[in-house]
């Protein structure tokens, strides 16, 4: 699932800090500035910040990675909706993953209308947000391509576990649109599942989160530039921003927050997130700043019982970005970025465990030696189990895109191991369980979670 908006949650609102001057430029229509202003700005407690080149203009741009976030996030709604009644055949599944932005003018973004909310008038299509994106140009770049994906028995499409995220979101992709040409299968759960039982619209949909935005997110946007000691925080030619804080900026927008996430706007009085909040009451939401899409999401979903991911993922990212405006050295920026990052990987972390919580809870109703099979399972607790997998083994296949990952990679193969490469069907019960457990055991043990939080997710 990409949102889910009755989720609750205990959250420590960031403390609102005291504003600090900001750092104003000078206009180039006004007179020079010989010398840039010397006060320091506080951290603020929202990602809001200001030019230090152009007066009245924003320093914080990442339209890029938004209409990545939408076209991932709108992507699963068209998936998902192959099962749903009346559902349409489709001989485009493949169009938000591999085309170019501006070319899906006549694709609807979905978001808006699936969450009941109107989003700018500027943003009515992903073109209006940002031009020359694609969801495949980074899942096929150095930073996720050249990683195969770890499995402990054979992928469908290749018959070997050397297979990246892209060829397999491609294949899955193209079995769904298939599966639509069927109507026994049209309007069912059967259109994106294999005989196995792998869900493919949820494959697809994390892969792309590991694949796209948190290998960009944690490798390319917090770690190469700020791996260097010169990385160059001057004017990004005519921007209103430097460059590495542009790079920051980025990294922020695929995690995706929203740009006063700790806002209670965002929550209802039970810590419901509600996903979109209308800030500057326009009337409207703007999907730049006042949305917060999946990773984000998530990072509230699993803050739970002393977790806190979204406010301490949250906080780096002020952190540094304020240490940016600030002309701080590159060694204090790099600190907001090492927590930045480590918030993000237990976001993921997480995850793996709450799902394998689930798969444990959709065996409930057999005894320890009974076989699962499809036929001793409700047809709810297949489609549970089914979906559970398909979301843990993903999930884990996202920890690898981090190069600063906690988990080692003998670890991870272990994990990789434990989850298979399907279902347990075939498994009895106590076998299911027993590979569960283990695989909780890694995870825990490389994150150093709490047993609580570990039995709470």
């Amino acid at each position: 699932m990409v949102f889910s908006p009755h989720r609750t949650f205990s959250f420590l609102l960031l403390p609102l800090l005291a504003a600090g001057l900001i750092l104003a430029g000078c206009d180039s229509s006004g007179p020079p500035q010989e010398d840039p202003p010397d006060d320091d700005i506080e951290v603020p407690s929202s990602y809001t910040f200001d030019s230090r080149f152009v007066n009245g203009e924003s320093a914080v741009a990442y339209p890029g990675q938004v209409t990545r976030n939408l076209l991932i996030a709108d992507l699963k709604l068209q998936t998902d909706a192959l099962a749903e009644d009346g559902a349409s055949p489709t001989s485009n599944l493949n169009e938000r993953y591999v085309e170019s932005s501006e070319n899906l003018a006549d694709l609807d973004i979905l978001t808006p209308d699936r969450r009941g909310f109107d989003q700018l008038d500027s943003q009515q299509s992903y073109g209006d947000i940002a031009t020359g994106k694609s969801l495949q140009g980074k899942a096929t770049s150095s930073y996720a391509d050249s990683r195969t994906l770890i499995a402990s028995s054979e992928l469908p499409i290749t018959g070997s576990s050397d297979v990246t995220a892209d060829q397999l979101i491609l294949d899955y992709l193209e079995r769904m649109q298939s599966n639509s040409q069927d109507d026994s299968q049209l309007g069912t759960p059967a259109a994106y599942t294999t005989d196995k039982g792998v869900q493919m619209n949820q494959m697809v949909n994390k892969l792309l989160l590991g694949s796209v935005a948190y290998s960009q997110g944690t490798d390319k946007y917090l770690g190469d530039v700020l791996n260097t000691d010169d990385s160059p925080n001057t004017q990004d030619g005519d921007n209103p921003y430097t460059t590495l804080g542009h790079v920051w900026d980025e990294a922020f927008g695929y995690f995706g927050a929203a740009r006063e996430f700790t806002s209670g706007d965002y929550f209802d009085s039970s810590g419901i997130l509600t996903n979109a909040a209308d800030r500057n009451g326009d009337g409207q939401i703007d999907l730049a700043s006042e949305f917060v899409y999946t990773w984000a999401d998530y990072s509230v979903d699993r803050g739970t019982v002393g977790g806190e991911f979204h406010t301490k993922a949250f906080e780096a990212f002020l952190k540094g970005r304020t240490a940016i405006i600030n002309e701080a050295s590159i060694s204090e920026i790099r600190s907001p970025r090492d927590d930045a990052r480590a918030a993000w990987e237990k976001v993921v972390a997480a995850n793996v465990v709450h799902y394998l919580n689930s798969m444990e809870g959709d065996l409930s109703g057999l005894s320890s030696d009974e076989t699962i099979t499809r036929e001793n399972l409700s047809d709810d607790a297949v489609q549970e189990l089914n979906e559970h997998w398909s979301e843990a083994k993903p999930f884990a296949w996202a920890l690898q895109y981090n190069p600063a990952k906690q988990i080692s990679d003998s670890a991870l193969q272990d994990l990789h191991a434990e989850l298979d490469s399907a279902p347990p069907y075939g498994k009895t019960k106590s076998e299911a369980v027993s590979a569960i457990d283990a695989a909780q055991t890694i995870v825990q043990s490389a994150y150093g979670f709490s047993d609580e939080n570990v039995a709470d997710w």
